[in-house]
């Protein structure tokens, strides 16, 4: 006779069943908390990213060609126009059209910051949400909201804080890649090929959305279908290449984004541009192969064929990019095309094990983990953009008061708002003289301050050397604030109460 109390005696059936729903239950909970936590993080880790935007002086460069255009000036100034470094599409530049309404240098770029931050989060998230899973279990809602999570997590860090074509480029290849995964017919293929030409005329060189939709149709639905997508690939490009010609000047449009960045030599020091980059090849490597491997041995790649065929396209155009001169991360676009959509399948590849609610747990903790650590090492301690603005404010104050005076080569913002006028980028001049095309200097002088007798620059940044050579000396030092000063013999001097106390 069995013990009264054994196990199979002591709980009815009933009420097994209703502890196991319930333990389900707590368990369910417990794993949407975590992913609320981890959503949570990312969210405080990007609103940090929005207030630091304004302190990177790159991006008061990158949004200053959208302002030229508020100007009446072209968007590619072509060899005889202030000096610029966009030498991309015109996409970007278009879609920071609302920046051009803010009241200021900070407050405009807070708003591009938000326009960047906004377009790669909403095409993360729209990928994890609706990337469609076939091979497999269904894929949890809250095994997709974690997949996002784990995304902006590893996403590169510079993508969130600093205004660049490639991350715009990335979130319509990654929308565009979406559109031809869930709907592989007529509408779903001219919404992708719309969509990935869009990402080209953000970044020229971004291949690896439409080379590597050409190449999964053609392994998955034969020669046909494939041959169809390119031809929907050139009417969208030539579309786009028309609306290029009709709103730009076509001369300088090919001196700014085609002979200027095929200029570019090779990285000064190549071994050691490959050094500062393998531990991330080396991830972006890693993770793919790994993944693919891993859902190989399930039998579950179906659902991420496209996009490691979009990651391993990407590999060309992305190394021979980073490794021209200016060249770094943001060049390997492959690795974040394939993050999000990759996230989703290896997550809900173990929906159906035992061990599902472990491993999104840990996904989760492994998300807030590294949202934490960024958190903690970020560049400054700042929680609000207040620091940024008031630094702004002090810059237009001194431009204000000595107008026509003081050339500021790293924050032209400052002068479009202060004297409607916009000046050489300093970057611009210098991008010119590496490509062999530099300005003289008695050229120069066309686009600095009439009555040029000062630089300003931040006291976070520096010079590349040529502001100083534009102005003659000996240069005074003076620090202003926020502001370093470099003053010419025949500016007027600084009084006393405007130096910082």
């Amino acid at each position: 006779m069995p013990p009264l109390l054994s196990p199979e005696n002591s709980v009815s059936s009933p009420t097994r069943s209703a502890l196991h729903a319930r333990t389900h239950s707590l368990g369910s909970r417990a794993e949407w908390l975590l992913v609320a936590a981890a959503l949570t993080t990312a969210a405080v880790w990007l609103w940090l990213c929005w207030c630091i935007f304004p302190l990177r002086s790159w991006n008061d460069i990158r949004l200053a060609p959208t302002f030229s255009l508020r100007l009446g000036l072209p968007l590619y100034p072509g060899s005889d126009g202030p000096a610029s470094t966009w030498m991309y599409g015109p996409l970007p530049v278009w879609l920071n059209w609302p920046a051009t309404w803010a009241g200021g240098p900070g407050e405009a770029l807070l708003v591009a910051a938000a326009i960047n931050i906004g377009v790669a989060v909403t095409a993360i998230v729209v990928a994890c949400l609706a990337w469609p899973v076939r091979t497999g279990p269904a894929v949890l809602p809250r095994s997709r909201l974690l997949a996002a999570a784990i995304t902006i997590a590893i996403w590169p860090w510079a993508n969130w804080q600093f205004l660049q074509a490639d991350n715009f480029a990335v979130a319509f290849g990654l929308l565009s890649n979406l559109a031809l995964v869930r709907d592989r017919g007529e509408r779903g293929g001219w919404l992708a090929a719309v969509l990935a030409t869009t990402g080209m005329m953000c970044k020229q060189t971004s291949l690896g959305a439409p080379l590597g939709q050409i190449a999964w149709l053609a392994i998955t639905a034969g020669r046909r279908p494939a041959l169809h997508h390119v031809a929907r690939l050139s009417v969208a490009g030539c579309l786009w290449l028309a609306i290029l010609l009709v709103t730009t000047d076509p001369a300088g449009a090919w001196f700014t984004a085609v002979l200027t960045p095929a200029g570019l030599p090779w990285a000064t020091n190549p071994w050691n541009r490959f050094i500062h980059l393998l531990p991330y090849i080396a991830v972006h490597v890693a993770l793919p192969v790994g993944a693919w491997l891993w859902l190989s041995r399930r039998q579950a790649t179906a659902d991420i064929l496209l996009p490691m065929l979009v990651w391993l396209v990407a590999w060309v155009p992305g190394l021979a990019s980073a490794f021209k001169a200016g060249g770094t991360l943001n060049c390997l676009q492959g690795f974040l095309l394939w993050l999000p959509p990759a996230a989703v399948v290896l997550i809900g590849s173990v929906s159906a094990s035992s061990r599902a609610s472990a491993v999104r747990g840990l996904v989760a903790v492994a998300a807030i983990a590294i949202l934490a650590g960024r958190i903690v090492t970020r560049p400054t301690s700042l929680w609000t953009p207040h620091a940024s603005l008031a630094a702004y404010d002090d810059a237009l104050d001194l431009s204000r008061r000595l107008p026509g005076m003081v050339w500021l080569p790293w924050n032209p913002l400052v002068t479009i708002f202060s004297e409607g006028r916009l000046y050489h980028a300093e970057d611009g001049l210098y991008v010119r003289s590496l490509v062999g095309k530099a300005i003289r200097d008695a050229d120069a002088r066309r686009h600095l301050p009439p009555q040029f007798a000062i630089i300003a620059v931040s006291n976070r940044g520096s010079t590349w050397g040529i502001a100083e050579k534009l102005l003659p000396g000996p240069l005074e030092t003076i620090d202003l604030g926020s502001w370093t000063l470099l003053r010419a013999p025949n500016a007027p001097p600084i009084s006393a109460e405007e130096r910082p106390q």
